[in-house]
């Protein structure tokens, strides 16, 4: 994978917890590949930084690769839905790549990855 300088500092909540963000091109996929922890304190930057990729007109795929999100409360993922949501409605599409365990069993017990598309490896 190719990665540009899209990368976003590491953003630190009071607890210590931190969310590493980086950005990269895969072909026709903007991957956002996260490590660390994604909760209350480290999902505003999650979701400024792919915001601001969903407006961009360059980007109309970005996959958000989970597989080092280690923890994910609800507020992150109320993040991805609502994420999921912005990138529709702008005609992008978002989906989420392979998400580590925890984070799968999160989304399969809400029956969000019913809805989430999440997949093992970038769609062709």
């Amino acid at each position: 994978m190719t990665t540009e300088s899209l990368q976003e500092p590491p953003r630190e909540s009071p607890a210590g917890p931190r969310l590493g963000i980086e950005v990269g091109a895969q072909g026709t996929w903007l991957v956002v590949e996260l490590r660390g922890e994604l909760d209350l304190f480290t999902a505003p930057a999650l979701a400024d930084r792919v915001e601001a990729l969903i407006r961009q007109p360059s980007s109309p795929r970005i996959a958000l690769q989970v597989s080092q999100v280690g923890f994910c409360d609800s507020a992150g993922i109320n993040t991805f839905v609502r994420l999921w949501k912005r990138a529709g409605a702008a005609g992008r599409e978002l989906v989420l790549l392979r998400p580590h365990p925890r984070v799968a069993q999160v989304l399969a017990m809400t029956a969000l990855d019913h809805y989430l598309p999440v997949h093992d490896t970038l769609p062709a």
